[in-house]
C-alpha cells in the first residue's frame, strides 16, 4: 500500500506461499493516480512493501526472485530485475513454505527486509533500495528449548530502529538493527494460548502486538516497551526482554482460523485482526493513546463484523494491511480475497463507531458491514 498525497495504491500479490498464479496487481483505492494494472512476473509473489518518499515497491516471490515496481511496471533503474537473495532451503509455516516469505519496509533508510530462510532457518536480508544491494542474510536465534524461526509477518519499527518477529514456537522476538550488518538479539517466551503468528506495533507508541491462531474468541498478546525502565533489553547471545503484558482476549471476535492477520493504520491508535483461508470477519480494534508509565496496556474498543458481498480471506502471507486516510484522517483496512480478485477497503475508525447487537457483545448490530464503511475495488 502507497501513500503519496491524496494518493492511496495497492500492490496486491496474485499468489501466496502454496496457491495463486503469477503477477501483480495495483489498483486506486483512493485518488486516480495510476491506471488498475495486472504487471506479469515470471514467479508467484506472496507478499509486497511500498516506499512512500521514493515510489518504489519490493515484492518477493517464493523463490529467490525479488521484484522492485514504480507505477505499473518494474522500476527500470534497477537492474537485473528481479533481484536474487541471499535465500537457500525452505521454511515452513502453518500455511505454507518458502525461500522469500515476505518483506516489509523501512522507509526511513530507504531500505527493505525480506523475511526469508536462512539454509531452512528463518531469517532476514535487509536490500537498500539506494544501491539495488543486498546486505548479509542472518539467521533468527531464539532462547533454549525454542526453534529458531520467524513471524509469519515480520514488522520494523523505523523510530527504533527494531524488527518485530512473533513466532508460531510462541516467541517474541526483537532485533536490534541499529547497525543492520551487526544485528543483536533479544527473546521473549510469551503465553500459550494458540499460535502467535503475526506482528504489529503502534510505532508511536511502542504498543506491540501478536495474535494467537486458532483461538476463539480471539486471543492478542499486547505489551508496552516504550520505556526501557519497565521494558528493559538485557543483553546476550541472545538477549532477553521482558514490558508490561498480557494476552488479552476480545469477547465476540470469532474468526476464520482464529485471529490470525494483524495491521495498524499508523497516527490512528486503530488496528485490524483477521481471519484466513476463508471466512468474512475482521475485528477493529482501538489502541492505547498513550504508553510508558509502567501499567499493562489493554485494547480499549473492538468491534467485530462480516464483509459480506460473498468475500473470502486471503492465504498466508496474511492479506491485510492498513493506513491512515489522507482524506479524512480515519483508520483504513485493505483486505485482499483468497482469489486476489477483490480488495475490501473498510473504514475502521467507522466501524469502532456501529452499534452493537447487544450491550458488550463487541458484534455490530448489522452482522455484515454497512456501504458506508465497506467498499468494494476489483482486482485485475
Amino acid at each position: 500500500m502507497l501513500v503519496s498525497g491524496a494518493n492511496v495504491v495497492s500492490y496486491v500479490p496474485k499468489g501466496s506461499w502454496s496457491l495463486g498464479t503469477t503477477g501483480v496487481a495495483v489498483v486506486n483505492v483512493e485518488g486516480t493516480s495510476i491506471t488498475n494494472t495486472l504487471i506479469p512476473t515470471g514467479t508467484i509473489v506472496n507478499s509486497c512493501a511500498s516506499n512512500p518518499t521514493t515510489g518504489q515497491t519490493v515484492c518477493t516471490a517464493n523463490n529467490t526472485d525479488v521484484y522492485v515496481f514504480k507505477g505499473t511496471a518494474l522500476d527500470g533503474t534497477v537492474s537485473p530485475n528481479p533481484l536474487t537473495s541471499g535465500g537457500s532451503g525452505f521454511i515452513f509455516f502453518s500455511g505454507g513454505n518458502c525461500t522469500n516469505c515476505g518483506v516489509v519496509m523501512d522507509a526511513t533508510h530507504n531500505k527493505a527486509v525480506l523475511a526469508l530462510s536462512v539454509g531452512a532457518v528463518g531469517g532476514f536480508q535487509f536490500l537498500n533500495l539506494g544501491t539495488s544491494s543486498f546486505e548479509p542474510p542472518f539467521a533468527s536465534m531464539a532462547p533454549s528449548g525454542f526453534a529458531a524461526t520467524i513471524s509469519e509477518d515480520p514488522l520494523i519499527d523505523p523510530i527504533r530502529n527494531l524488527l518485530l518477529s512473533a513466532s508460531e514456537n510462541n516467541n517474541y522476538e526483537i532485533v536490534d538493527v541499529a547497525t543492520s550488518t551487526s544485528p543483536r538479539f533479544f527473546e521473549n517466551p510469551i503465553a500459550s494460548s494458540g499460535v502467535a503468528d503475526s506482528s504489529g506495533e503502534d510505532c508511536s507508541t511502542g504498543i506491540v502486538l501478536a495474535p494467537y491462531e486458532f483461538s476463539t474468541p480471539s486471543q492478542l498478546y499486547i505489551a508496552d516497551i516504550s520505556n526501557p525502565t519497565f521494558a528493559p533489553f538485557t543483553a546476550g547471545t541472545p538477549g532477553t526482554w521482558t514490558a508490561p503484558q498480557q494476552v488479552q482476549t476480545l469477547a465476540g471476535s470469532v474468526l476464520q482460523e482464529g485471529a490470525s492477520g494483524l495491521a495498524v493504520a499508523q497516527g490512528t491508535h486503530t488496528g485490524v485482526v483477521t481471519g484466513e483461508f476463508g471466512g468474512d470477519a475482521l475485528t477493529a480494534i482501538g489502541l492505547p493513546a498513550a504508553s510508558g508509565g509502567g501499567v499493562v496496556p489493554a485494547i480499549s474498543s473492538w468491534m467485530t463484523c462480516s464483509i459480506g458481498s460473498g468475500f473470502q480471506n486471503g492465504f498466508d502471507p496474511h492479506t491485510v494491511t492498513a493506513y491512515q486516510s489522507p482524506a479524512n484522517g480515519h483508520a483504513i483496512a485493505l483486505l485482499a480475497s483468497s482469489d486476489a480478485s477483490t480488495l475490501a477497503r473498510v473504514d475502521l475508525t467507522a466501524m469502532l463507531a456501529l452499534p452493537e447487537s447487544a450491550p458488550g457483545s463487541h458484534v455490530c448490530a448489522s452482522t455484515i458491514l454497512p456501504a458506508t464503511v465497506v467498499s468494494f475495488i476489483t482486482v485485475p
